[in-house]
């Protein structure tokens, strides 16, 4: 047996424990960041900026979920000629998608209109009953690339 292979393994497996750990810092500390700095872009109004060499942007998505049962929303998609949607169930992903289609077409007319793009802007948007069974909502977080 290569003893000094095997001591360089155990070196290697204790530095990549500690590299693991520090990660986990890491991410945690990113995260608790994000939660304070994205209230911040949000209310000084903006979308980018650059700092040390990295753009740091602002990404919005948009999810759909049921104010009250899911069941409700099946059979609101059913009503609604979006039953395409309905498989005794629906896809959450895909209804997520089409309220972001919608949340699209909304946000273009709020701008032309110059009016405030919300959640219920969007919700009004939907077809009926759809938007009286969902909750839609705006969840922002940054993004970092190099500028």
């Amino acid at each position: 047996m290569n003893t000094e292979q095997l001591r360089e393994f155990v070196s290697l497996e204790k530095t990549k424990l500690a590299l693991d750990a520090e990660l986990k810092a890491v991410k945690q500390r990113l995260d608790n960041l994000e939660q304070a700095l994205v209230p911040q872009f949000i209310a000084d109004g903006v979308a980018r900026m650059t700092v040390d060499g990295r753009a740091i942007s602002l990404a919005q998505d948009i999810y759909a979920s049921p104010l009250n049962d899911r069941s409700e929303v099946a059979a609101a998609l059913k009503m609604s000629e979006l039953g395409q949607y309905v498989a005794e169930n629906y896809n959450s992903n895909s209804l997520s998608a089409f309220v972001r289609e919608v949340a699209r077409e909304v946000e273009l007319v709020c701008q032309q209109q110059e009016r405030l793009f919300t959640e219920d802007e969007v919700r009004a948007a939907l077809p009926e009953p759809l938007g009286k069974t969902l909750k839609v909502s705006f969840v922002y977080a940054l993004r970092s690339r190099k500028a």
